[in-house]
């Protein structure tokens, strides 16, 4: 049996929420020789790039897959990515450490990776050299693009992470409806807690710094208690809004 798998991530630059790590799993009988077959199959399923699919038709791509592959994911919540970051490290490495562990339980023989980096060999080496067994890593930008196998990968990423940031709404609807309700707030609070409420709001919107509504939200709750679950305090963006002048970008890593 010849186990390949596709690593692709999702969430690395938002300010909230987790990032997610996804490993696309598949076991060929007869070999590599199969390789191409099953890409196609792939390709039918529609899967590409996750940034090139609509959240509807992801969705829908990602229960396929369940059917076709073995998924598994990492998940770098705010805290763990917090308290690297308090420690020196990198977001990379942090990044690297859970590849390897995942790669570690599968054991395959040929991993297929898309490295956000500028050097996607030696992200693909500094993996090899921790492994216990020997294994082909093919390192290269944009590989959701080439690969189906990453594709898949970058689906599942994707979709996990979109799960989390709406379950994120959902618990931050709960908790400012209930502050609602514990004290005395104006008619137009009480509208944006019911609002925040539904299932079907997008007040902490997507997460990325960029994003106005994840502005508004965090201007508003930053030094919320009830939120440090879902903040990456050491993003810049956070510290901002929480008075601290030291840095700490996507460009650290």
């Amino acid at each position: 049996m010849y186990k390949v798998i596709g690593i692709d991530e999702a969430g690395k630059g938002p300010v909230l929420g987790s990032m997610f790590i996804g490993f696309s799993i598949i076991n060929l009988p007869n070999g590599l020789k199969e390789m191409n077959k099953y890409q196609e199959l792939l390709k039918k399923l529609g899967v590409k790039d996750s940034k090139k699919i609509t959240p509807k038709k992801r969705n829908a791509i990602y229960q396929d897959l369940k059917q076709h592959m073995d998924i598994k994911y990492a998940q770098l919540t705010p805290a763990l990515i917090d308290q690297n970051n308090a420690a020196g490290g990198k977001l990379n490495e942090l990044e690297i450490q859970a590849i390897v562990q995942i790669l570690e339980s599968e054991k395959p023989q040929l991993v297929i990776i898309d490295a956000l980096t500028a050097r996607p060999d030696k992200f693909g080496d500094d993996i090899l050299k921790r492994l216990s067994f020997e294994c082909k890593i093919i390192s290269e930008n944009k590989a959701d693009d080439k690969y189906e196998i990453v594709g898949a990968a970058s689906i599942i990423a994707k979709e996990l992470r979109e799960q989390e940031m709406q379950q994120i709404n959902i618990n931050v609807g709960k908790i400012l409806s209930q502050v609602s309700k514990d004290s005395s707030q104006s008619a137009n609070a009480d509208k944006l807690a019911s609002e925040e409420a539904s299932p079907d709001s997008n007040v902490v919107g997507s997460g990325y710094p960029a994003d106005p509504k994840t502005k508004a939200f965090l201007k508003e709750h930053y030094n919320n208690k009830e939120f440090d679950f879902i903040f990456r305090k050491s993003w810049q963006t956070y510290k901002d809004l929480a008075g601290d002048s030291k840095q700490k970008t996507l460009n650290d890593f």
